[in-house]
């Protein structure tokens, strides 16, 4: 492992002239606004963990300098110091001079995937490439690949997942993958028109040829677009579900497009640059109309996706309607917030101790409070349970180590971030612990299950359901 930023191992054949080329590159501007304070390292995951230079911001943004200047090439050595980044961008938080870090490490990243075959190789990367490019953002592939995921866990095909013998044969990111998977919902359950069951008294939804509507049964407090998530569409279909309830009994009017499509942060990040473009210009086509006040995400990783927008397709034709679904992105805590829940209906009862108040901690996913500088909201929202005691648990803005496909392309980096956060939960004992990213949601909840912890991870909107049910819920926690 490299020890330090020595020319020597890193350099290959410098050139010339820069060896970016001019598709996407990361600008020379944002290249050279950092100062080199040093603030970065002890925010960074990576740094914290190796003490390694190339393996903080400062490190990673001089690789990058070295080969816009053409004093270094792109070596394998400095393919894995970029590519060991979890981009949780908490660098960019404490950084005076308001590096763009994170944009320049996905332009970074795209340049060497394209032009030098990117960091991961062999069948990881081959099979991720593979869905990101055909599965991801297709809806009804992803809604066939959750159907074989349902039969994947029942009968015999589950069993030998959970055997000995497959944990000796399988690889180790089969295995983990088997293992975050939550259980999935037959298909039927996992529409979101499956929402219209349980809206308020007096709201309706209308099935349009270009989106689902959900109505509220007063006035509209805001017309607001519906950003599905193409994970919590398989993975979390309750979710977003019980996301639209919130909306409409918040008084929002609530459209969801049929043409909307994957928000591309997993294109970015893996360095599938053209693509992660391509599905910006459809999702800004999606939500151009200009009658939505917001467009909500309940996606931490969708949400910062969705704000870069506007960088991303700078230079498109569809600029302008991608800057608009860049500035009217928000997080569903954002609007809850701002447009107000009534007065809650329930209090919620713990189900370890029902004469103890329900304790919940807040996790802080990296993408919204780090990418979208989202924090108070949620815990706003959550403090308005009755009963309940509201906690953050010790770093709580701390990298779990999900990170995408992180957790699967660099495991024990990942697992060393995930027993950190769990010692903060241990330390602080709750009930709950919340979260807006199924990432987040998916490596915590493996992780507590492997430890024995009795925590249970759930996402922000299944704890507000506990005070705002709808009729019949249970409000157990």
């Amino acid at each position: 492992m490299l020890r330090g930023v020595s020319p020597s191992p890193l350099a290959g054949t410098p050139t010339s002239r820069p060896w970016f080329d001019a598709e996407d590159p990361p600008s020379r501007r944002d290249l050279n606004t950092c100062i080199h304070c040093g603030l970065c390292l002890t925010a960074c995951p990576t740094y914290r963990e190796l003490k390694i230079e190339p393996d903080s911001p400062r490190g990673r943004i001089y690789l990058m300098r070295g080969l816009n200047e053409g004093r270094i090439a792109p070596t394998p050595e400095l393919v894995e110091h970029l590519d060991n980044c979890l981009g949780c961008r908490a660098c960019e938080t404490v950084c005076p001079a308001g590096v763009p870090y994170g944009r320049m490490l996905e332009e970074t990243r795209g340049q060497l995937s394209r032009r030098a075959g990117g960091g991961s190789s062999g069948l990881m990367r081959a099979l991720g490439e593979a869905a990101l490019r055909s599965l991801v953002p297709d809806r009804d592939r992803m809604q066939v690949a959750a159907s074989l995921m349902r039969l994947g866990q029942r009968g015999p095909i589950g069993a030998f997942m959970r055997s000995g013998a497959a944990q000796r044969l399988l690889p180790a990111f089969a295995r983990r993958g088997f293992a975050m998977t939550p259980e999935i919902a037959p298909r039927r359950e996992r529409a979101l028109e499956v929402a219209a069951r349980r809206l308020p008294q007096g709201a309706r939804m209308e099935e349009r040829d270009a989106a689902l509507v959900f109505i509220p049964a007063g006035p509209a407090q805001a017309t607001v677009g519906f950003f599905t998530s193409c994970v919590m569409d398989v993975m979390f279909p309750r979710v977003n579900q019980e996301a639209v309830r919130l909306l409409v009994l918040a008084g929002c009017r609530v459209e969801v497009p049929r043409a909307q499509t994957c928000c591309g942060a997993l294109h970015a990040h893996s360095g599938l640059r053209r693509e992660a473009r391509a599905l910006a210009r459809r999702n800004a086509a999606a939500f151009a109309p200009e009658a939505l006040d917001f467009v909500v995400t309940d996606s931490a990783g969708c949400g910062a996706a969705l704000h870069e927008a506007g960088h991303l397709l700078h230079d498109d034709e569809a600029a302008d309607a991608a800057r608009s679904l860049a500035a009217r992105t928000r997080d569903l805590a954002q609007v809850l917030a701002a447009v107000g829940l009534p007065e809650p209906t329930a209090t919620p009862r713990s189900r370890r101790d029902p004469g103890r108040a329900l304790r919940i901690a807040y996790h802080d996913p990296c993408h919204l409070a780090h990418g979208q500088g989202v924090r108070g909201e949620p815990r706003a929202l959550l403090r308005r349970i009755p009963g309940a005691q509201v906690v953050d648990l010790p770093d709580s803005d701390w990298c779990c180590g999900s990170a995408g496909v992180y957790n699967l392309t660099h495991p024990a980096m990942a697992e060393s971030q995930l027993q950190h956060k769990l010692d903060t939960v241990a330390a602080v004992d709750p009930e709950l612990v919340v979260a807006s990213n199924p990432g987040c949601l998916l490596h915590m909840a493996r992780g507590a299950r492997e430890r024995g912890l009795a925590a249970r991870m759930v996402h922000l909107v299944e704890a507000l359901a506990l005070a705002w049910p709808a009729p019949g819920e249970d409000t157990h926690a």
